[in-house]
């Protein structure tokens, strides 16, 4: 039974902790603002809007504009050292132009189907051409009509969402088509004709004035041409002019810099010689010969960014993660102080699960599929992979920690994933407390990602569904699972096609499970269902509190579960969609909505 709503605010604002950057894309300019070489950085922002922070390299000053919408930009372009063009992610897709002489914005352009634009190339007809997110397209900018126009979708294969990456070659636009099946396609710019090119699941290697590269992982078997090859890649080359297959020309590829930290993401040669390069919340200037430049911070104020994960320290101390860029944060309650991190390991991404034992904190991150573990009394060493240290991965087979983690009944640090990109299915992995030895159990359910993980005294408890990495979502019976700390399969319910499944809370007498607008009851001591409740609204994420009770954190309002009777009563609204909540030693509830951390007012208890 659910009560009627109340009208009373049922939390208060605290604090606006989580604050990092996380440069997506770099390139170097010669400013006509004051005729000086600098570096751009475009800085996302999740769950706020980005910036680009222009870099002297000289001098170390910094300049931070804000963009006129979206997150952040994957995609940057200069024209002429007069124009910058920017294309967005990841709520509009958005071409913006900005003149660099007087630092003003053009009106934004964008295409509405499309929410990322990945990267910009210049045709031989002048325009700009950018690939896309979700739709597969190749955009055309027309610089001096300010006109974007949608050319068509690169990929005649419906799971292929993703257009990334674009390249200029004469008189073509070579188009990247991923991730249900890899695929290289070129778009003449004379007629409009898209056209595939090169073997299946090719990808580019390298292009230069004299040859296309091509890249595709042999499955079966060696060709004469690849003999020699051990990794088993097949290069292919191509004459750019003619686009006619060409002898091998690896002896020619361009050797990779050589970075001198690991996780570097940018690395530009600069006019004097030197190199520019950004690790995480850091950049460099190096000569050459240099082996450790200094590491600096990047000039600009981190901005507030959404806070993905909160969990609590046994000493009081509530523990976060950003939504995107691979930080992490802390934030004390009692002083109201917070601090903010570099990058926690070498991969880009997030963090996903944190989790308490033995008074470290264990992390689990997308992309890389990291578990990581660091000692918050000890100094921070991350470039040595001292604290935190990054332990196995269960990467690439699984990359996204999309269930979180919990510390299950024998103490350990336990993780759902999700799948690689382009592949359904997801695993579970525990990392040894004691030891930091990994164990994996992959396709638990075969074809379906972990959504939802928790734990009790005894078992631990997940939910599946059909999300995949850069595939559109699946429907089929989807399952919840009892699970077993030695890794057995304890109890399997599967649910109608249709159904949804969502977060799981364990509190040891009642397992609570989200299935769509409703929540279901499961007792573990007789191992079956016990009620299912109706809610007003799904329910994205849940909490239990040490009286028996669970909150229920809707799309717009709080409610409370009293799990011996099954009433649910609402607490009041919410500020915003809720993706995390943790409660602290003393008994308060935190929670985050957006850039924003949250404290439950205490009548919510009443």
């Amino acid at each position: 039974m659910v009560q009627q709503p109340t009208t009373f605010s049922p939390y208060r604002p605290v604090s606006q902790p989580c604050r990092n950057f996380n440069i997506l894309a770099s390139l170097p300019i010669i400013d006509p603002a004051d005729g000086r070489e600098k570096m751009v950085l475009s800085n996302f922002a999740a769950g706020s809007t980005g910036n680009l922070i222009f870099v002297d390299p000289e001098t170390g000053a910094g300049e931070s504009l804000p963009l006129p919408a979206d997150e952040g930009a994957w995609a940057l372009f200069n024209l002429n050292n007069e124009t910058l063009l920017v294309g967005t992610c990841a709520r509009g897709g958005y071409l913006h132009r900005l003149d660099l002489a007087t630092r003003t914005w053009a009106e934004p352009l964008r295409c509405p189907t499309e929410t990322y634009i990945w990267n910009l190339c210049q045709g031989d007809d002048g325009r700009i051409y950018g690939g896309t997110y979700p739709g597969c397209v190749l955009l055309r900018y027309d610089p001096t009509l300010h006109e974007l126009t949608n050319v068509g979708r690169m990929s005649t294969d419906p799971g292929n969402l993703y257009s990334r990456f674009v390249y200029a070659i004469p008189g073509h636009i070579l188009v990247e088509c991923w991730s249900a099946a890899h695929h290289l396609a070129l778009y003449t710019l004379a007629t409009g004709a898209i056209h595939p090119f090169g073997p299946p699941g090719a990808k580019v290697k390298a292009i230069t004035d004299t040859f296309i590269c091509t890249v595709t992982t042999a499955t079966t078997g060696t060709s004469e041409r690849n003999s020699s090859l051990v990794s088993g890649e097949v290069l292919n080359f191509y004459d750019p002019q003619t686009l006619e297959e060409i002898p091998d020309q690896r002896d020619a590829l361009p050797a990779a810099p050589t970075m001198p930290y690991s996780g570097v993401r940018h690395l530009y040669l600069l006019q004097d010689g030197r190199s520019f390069g950004v690790r995480g919340q850091e950049y460099f200037v190096m000569v050459p010969g240099e082996s450790a430049p200094p590491l600096h911070p990047i000039p600009t104020e981190r901005p507030p960014t959404r806070i993905h994960t909160l969990t609590a320290a046994p000493d009081g101390k509530l523990w976060g993660a950003c939504g995107f860029g691979q930080t992490i944060f802390s934030y004390d309650p009692a002083t109201g102080a917070y601090w903010n991190s570099n990058a926690v390991c070498d991969q880009g991404g997030e963090v996903y699960g944190m989790a308490f034992a033995h008074d470290h904190l264990y992390l689990s991150a997308y992309s890389g599929g990291d578990h990581i573990v660091y000692e918050p009394t000890q100094p921070w060493d991350q470039v040595n992979n001292r604290n935190p240290l990054t332990l196995e991965k269960v990467g690439p087979s699984l990359i996204r920690p999309e269930a979180n983690s919990v510390i299950g009944p024998d103490g350990h640090f336990w993780t759902g994933w999700m799948a690689e990109y382009g592949r359904y299915g997801g695993g579970i992995s525990r990392i040894d407390t004691q030891s930091g030895a990994m164990t994996v159990w992959q396709e638990p359910v075969p074809g379906q990602t972990l959504v939802g993980l928790a734990a009790d005294q005894r078992y631990l408890y997940f939910t599946t569904g059909g999300s995949g990495n850069g595939l559109s979502p699946k429907v089929e019976p989807f399952h919840f699972v009892v699970w077993s700390p030695e890794g057995d399969k304890v109890w399997d319910a599967q649910f109608a096609a249709g159904q949804r499944l969502g977060r799981v809370c364990a509190t040891g007498d009642a397992v609570v499970v989200v299935v769509d607008e409703s929540v279901h009851l499961f007792d573990p001591l007789a191992m079956g269902w016990r009620q299912t409740i109706s809610l007003p609204e799904a329910c994205r994420t849940l909490l239990a509190l040490p009286d028996g009770t669970v909150l229920l954190f809707g799309q717009t309002d709080l409610y409370r579960l009293q799990l011996d009777t099954g009433e649910v009563t609402p607490r009041g609204a919410l500020p915003g969609s809720v993706n995390t909540a943790t409660l602290a030693p003393d008994g308060t509830v935190y929670f985050a909505s957006g850039v924003d951390l949250y404290r439950l007012e205490s009548k919510v208890f009443n």
